[in-house]
């Protein structure tokens, strides 16, 4: 189920829309599998997930010498040896519309689909699974602009450069439980609850729409289909 903690912030996501962009193939195990993907941070594309951004761990390892101890140095080997593994990863953005740079990404062959949803459905979707799932927005930061704490290691799980802030991502996260082999989780929800909209992907064929219209019949599902309102060559 879903747990507050205060390290999860949604006050710019509360009021605005949910989206998760995936291709068909990824829909259609959402559909088959009643459960959404968690993946642990080495699979997530951005070399730094899940780590403390290199120029305040050069700080940190700065501090140690200082101190003439190597606590800082054995809180990045425990984050980087441990912690990225057993902390798993949903990504999610909020948005008050359509995002042509996600369309880019995930609409491959012109069969993506983007799920709508809002804040509390994503959090009442956990309601019947045994696992803690966490939501809040990632934080964008820079060598500039950065407020970044070691008190709590969820901080580097929901810290990323602003390279991605166009992303305004937000996160579901759960953690491996003691005696469970950290790795790729499917964690189920309950998919009514979930997807409230489907949007259908840019400049997709007619068959494409009636394949989701049948799947939402064959799956029982009580979805809006939307057309995608984005109109680009480069899609």
């Amino acid at each position: 189920m879903h747990i507050e903690h205060y390290v999860f912030q949604t006050k710019n996501s509360s009021d605005k829309p949910i989206w998760r962009y995936l291709d068909f193939w990824k829909f259609l195990n959402l559909l088959e599998t009643k459960s959404l993907f968690f993946s642990n941070s080495s699979n997530l594309g951005d070399n730094n997930e899940g780590r403390i951004p290199s120029f305040i761990l050069q700080k940190m390892l700065e501090a140690d010498k200082q101190k003439g101890n190597k606590m800082n140095e054995e809180l990045n080997n425990f984050l980087e040896n441990s912690l990225r593994k057993t902390h798993l990863i949903s990504s999610w953005c909020f948005a008050e519309g359509e995002s042509f740079a996600m369309w880019k990404m995930y609409s491959k062959d012109k069969m993506g689909i983007a799920i709508e949803t809002d804040l509390n459905s994503l959090k009442k979707a956990f309601k019947n699974t045994q696992r803690n799932i966490y939501i809040g927005e990632v934080t964008y930061i820079n060598e500039n602009n950065y407020s970044f704490s070691t008190g709590n290691m969820f901080y580097p799980f929901i810290t990323k450069l602003d390279f991605y802030s166009f992303e305004n991502e937000i996160r579901c996260i759960t953690v491996t439980k003691e005696g469970e082999v950290a790795e790729n989780k499917l964690v189920g929800v309950d998919l009514n609850i979930l997807i409230k909209k489907i949007h259908i992907s840019p400049n997709s064929k007619p068959e494409f729409r009636n394949l989701i219209s049948l799947l939402k019949k064959e799956y029982r599902l009580d979805f809006e289909i939307c057309y995608s309102k984005v109109s680009d060559s480069w899609l």
